[in-house]
């Protein structure tokens, strides 16, 4: 009778083990995801102009103050449509992005450009919603 009772009680504590351990693995793909994107451990690609062709990767967490805008980052050259712009420091950017620290002792504060291209879908809603608004359309 009592190697029975212990028979069962094993057999319970390993089916709660596998319970515990999947419910584990499961909170860590849903909130886990979440709390990365939460609190900006997500990848944003930016450029330093919309036509500019190096691309670099920032955190979430890194970019200060994003905004609609028509004047670029570098050569200001002004864009006939908004685009999303943010600020970043240049240290934090990996990748190619045109800027060089020629101009002084970095790190500096330089303004980046964020395309719908370079970015994924779940990234430019975040974006957008942290901006307000789409206003490239509104003033045509």
């Amino acid at each position: 009778m009592t190697k029975m009772i212990e028979v069962v009680l094993k057999s319970l504590w390993r089916m709660l083990r596998l319970a515990l351990w999947l419910i584990g693995i499961m909170l860590r793909f849903t909130f886990g995801l979440a709390w990365q994107q939460t609190f900006g451990r997500s990848n944003v690609y930016v450029r330093r102009d919309w036509d500019d062709l190096g691309v670099g990767r920032v955190r979430w967490a890194d970019l200060n103050d994003p905004r609609w805008d028509t004047v670029s980052g570098g050569a200001p050259v002004e864009n006939l449509l908004p685009l999303l712009h943010a600020y970043v420091w240049c240290d934090k950017v990996r990748g190619k992005i045109g800027h060089s620290c020629a101009h002084g002792p970095g790190p500096h504060n330089i303004k980046v450009c964020m395309l719908r291209d370079d970015n994924s879908r779940r990234i430019w809603r975040r974006l957008l919603k942290s901006v307000g608004p789409d206003r490239r359309f509104q003033n045509l």
